[in-house]
């Protein structure tokens, strides 16, 4: 109840006040009116009557009163001003022909001064309500100080014609001279002179599509629109194109077999490519394992990243040393071939300590990154025409040539790496070649983070415009972005491409990100205050003036724009502007994905292959936790029975209880310790030899490839006790947890059939093999 009176004695209040204030408004332009018309009036009519007709009009207004108050109706009044008096009675004054004439006449005057003063009394009112009005509106406005700005689109079209012919004259002057207005547009054409490209249906300024673009928004939002019609503009100025195709929809629009290269693994139409056409020297092969085995983004990269690398480009210059510089040699002598054929191979270079037998684990964890970020080299074709994107960016193609680096998004987690590596490749090429100013190349990305990490794309939006290149990158959130980059790279790129589309967001986050990119303005707006009392001396208006920054367009706007909508900023000063893409359906031109058989998998090497010409057994499981497979000697050795052992060593004696272990089931009554473990808890494995002794084990891991196995010494720290409780505890009470060494050998002396001598000779039968 209280709130509804303090409501009714606001509102009353603010009611009187308005009306007072209204009032006093409309005084001013009321006077001024009824001034007007009658000083309209009176100078009609006293131009129309004379002195006689005056008087009777004067008289006819006597009448009306006197009649009106009821007075003695037979009164005679006089009608003569001069001569002779005419007396008539009030009640027949008016009706008097005389009287009447001179009273109709008396109107017409009136009226036409009435009209005419309207004429005037009227435009004047009106201007000065709206002047009133615009004040007041003025008085409210926030007037805008420093900052962005934001207009509209033929506003921003304007500004950027009128920067665009200002800079055309001077260029066109410098080379066609002073008479550059009366060349034909042939003429010009032949003197390949700049035109600008159009973004969203804008005309970029002045030589600025060299300053990249950014793309921002989530799927189905227009970055295709405006990414294909950017593609038909390429192909219509005869310029190239390196386009990374996620859907196949720039490949169906535009793809042409005559002049156009599609790179994907598993697309039939991908020509031949080995690492060995784009990278002749260290540098390039470095540049290529960057982008082979990316890092995650963040800090400093791992030592088994960096690792990776310089075995790469280690085994890379070997091979082309040796003229073997064929992704199959790569695949055969780094991939699939034994340890110590990989550290024969890297003696004598930084590799070397890298793939030592010494550090076996270490050196399969290093191959076993590059193989997980390398397994793509594999599925390239080996048959057709080789293919180089670094001539392509050279030059060495038709002209108007698009390079799709393309594949499907089931496909990406085979391929991203091989893409990365291309679209790095063509970026370092680029800005290996010639200083221009002139547009050579775009770089067009539909999904920036669909790719690993590009290390040539920084340096590219860095210097990229210095070597004719132009790079157009989309993003579908900024998450993604940071995700690849890493928080601060991440803000770098986008900093660094410059003109910026922003489309419909679907986070608040890249929302955010993409409201700071079109920017904030400082504002003066007058604020306005009521105050009132019960005397109407408090009761006023005030007006008080103060400063704010807000963002132009807040990050709800963004993310409720609707399709095919966005904002345009380009750099150089000029505003912000919504901008509208109009759908074009392309006609298919091409089949977006043609599935290629798959490739065999490539051949061994000569130093990894047998005496009797079998593949040497894959070794790449060693390490020094445990040997891995038996190589081709040693199982010729077992099946001749010849095989060499170390002393100590002895045919196995596979008791019955043992033998459901070597077929990978559990015992049914564990067997006793063969070595020293007599006594130990029902469950318990035999411990290590204590720390300083020496325990045999046998390991192909270094290096033993001639029959012959070789004794490695090992020294482990004793046996870690395990606590257990539950039922359990009782009869596992006092076992010990044993390290990873003894499983392996345990399992090594079941598969192999090796074990050392039995001092514990056992009555239960031997199972001969």
């Amino acid at each position: 109840m209280r709130n509804k009176l303090v409501n009714f004695t606001r509102g009353s209040q603010l009611i009187g006040h308005f009306g007072f204030m209204f009032a006093a408004g409309l005084k001013g332009p009321l006077l001024f009116a009824m001034a007007i018309f009658g000083g309209f009036i009176w100078w009609r009519v006293s131009a129309a009557l004379t002195n006689a007709e005056s008087y009777l009009c004067w008289m006819r207004l006597y009448v009306a009163g006197y009649t009106w108050f009821e007075f003695d109706p037979g009164r005679p009044v006089n009608l003569a001003r001069d001569g002779a008096p005419l007396l008539v009675p009030m009640a027949r004054a008016a009706s008097h022909p005389i009287m009447a004439a001179a009273w109709s006449k008396c109107l017409v005057a009136a009226r036409d001064g009435a009209v005419t003063a309207s004429l005037i009394t009227v435009p004047a009112t009106v201007a000065f309500a709206w002047i009133a009005a615009w004040f007041g509106r003025r008085s409210k406005e926030s007037k805008h100080e420093r900052g962005a700005t934001l207009a509209d689109l033929p506003t921003l079209v304007g500004e950027i014609d009128a920067h665009n012919r200002g800079e055309r004259a001077i260029e066109y002057r410098r080379a066609l001279g002073p008479g550059w207005r009366l060349t034909s547009p042939a003429e010009r054409r032949a003197a390949q002179l700049y035109a600008p490209y159009r973004l969203a249906g804008v005309p970029f300024p002045w030589r600025l599509e060299q300053s990249h673009a950014m793309l921002i928004g989530t799927t189905g939002t227009g970055k295709t629109v405006c990414l294909r019609d950017l593609l038909s503009q390429v192909r219509a100025a005869g310029h190239r194109a390196v386009i990374f195709d996620l859907t196949g929809a720039f490949i169906e629009a535009f793809y042409d077999p005559e002049r156009d290269v599609i790179l994907n693994p598993l697309d039939a139409r991908c020509p031949q490519w080995s690492v060995f056409e784009d990278c002749t020297d260290e540098a390039s092969f470095t540049a290529a394992a960057e982008a082979l085995v990316p890092h995650d983004g963040g800090g400093a990269e791992a030592f088994w990243v960096l690792a990776a690398r310089m075995l790469f480009v280690e085994m890379c210059l070997k091979l082309a040393a040796e003229e073997r510089a064929t992704n199959a040699a790569l695949s055969s002598e780094l991939m699939t071939a034994s340890l110590a054929h990989v550290h024969q191979l890297m003696q004598g270079t930084v590799a070397d300590p890298l793939t030592a037998p010494e550090a076996a684990r270490m050196a399969e964890s290093i191959r076993a990154v590059f193989n997980a970020n390398a397994k793509a080299l594999r599925m390239l074709p080996v048959t057709g025409v080789p293919f180089s994107v670094r001539r392509w960016v050279e030059g060495d193609c038709a002209e108007a040539s698009f390079l799709f680096v393309s594949a499907r998004y089931v496909d990406m987690s085979v391929a991203s790496r091989l893409l990365t590596v291309w679209m790095d490749t063509a970026m370092n090429t680029l800005m290996a070649g010639p200083r221009t100013t002139d547009l050579k190349v775009w770089f067009l990305f539909d999904e920036l983070g669909a790719l690993h990490r590009l290390p040539a794309l920084e340096k590219g939006l860095q210097t990229a415009r210095n070597y004719g290149g132009a790079i157009v990158a989309g993003v579908h959130a900024y998450a993604k972005l940071k995700e690849t980059y890493g928080d601060n790279m991440a803000m770098t790129l986008a900093a660094l491409a410059r003109t910026k589309l922003i489309f419909a967001t679907a986070d608040r986050e890249s929302a955010t990100w993409c409201s700071d990119f079109i920017g904030h303005r400082q504002y003066r707006e007058m604020e306005e205050g009521y105050s009132y009392g019960y005397n109407n001396t408090r009761d006023a208006v005030s007006l008080t003036p103060r400063r704010q920054i807000e963002p132009l367009l807040l990050p709800d706007q963004l993310m409720n724009l609707p399709r095919l909508q966005g904002y345009l900023k380009f750099p150089d000063g000029f505003p912000a502007a919504p901008v509208r893409l109009d759908y074009v359906a392309y006609p298919s031109r091409a089949e977006p994905f043609v599935p290629r058989s798959p490739t065999p998998p490539s051949a061994p090497s000569a130093d990894a292959v047998g005496s009797a010409g079998e593949p040497v057994a894959d070794t790449s499981g060693a390490s020094d936790q445990g040997p891995g497979p038996r190589s081709q000697q040693e199982r010729k050795a077992d099946q001749a029975g010849v095989r060499e052992l170390p002393d100590g060593y002895a045919k196995p004696k596979m008791r019955a209880a043992d033998r459901e272990p070597a077929f990978g089931k559990a015992p049914a009554d564990p067997p006793r310790d063969r070595h020293n473990g007599e006594g130990l808890p029902h469950g318990a494995r035999q411990p290590t030899a204590a720390a300083g002794s020496a325990l045999p084990l046998l390991s192909k891991a270094t290096g033993a490839t001639d029959g012959t196995a070789e004794v490695k010494e090992q020294a482990t720290a004793p046996a870690t006790p395990v606590t257990r409780t539950g039922a359990d505890a009782g009869r596992r009470t006092g076992a010990t947890e044993l390290p990873r060494q003894q499983e392996n050998i345990t399992r090594r002396e079941l598969r192999e059939g090796i074990a050392p001598s039995d001092p514990h000779p056992s009555d239960e039968p031997e199972l001969d093999f």
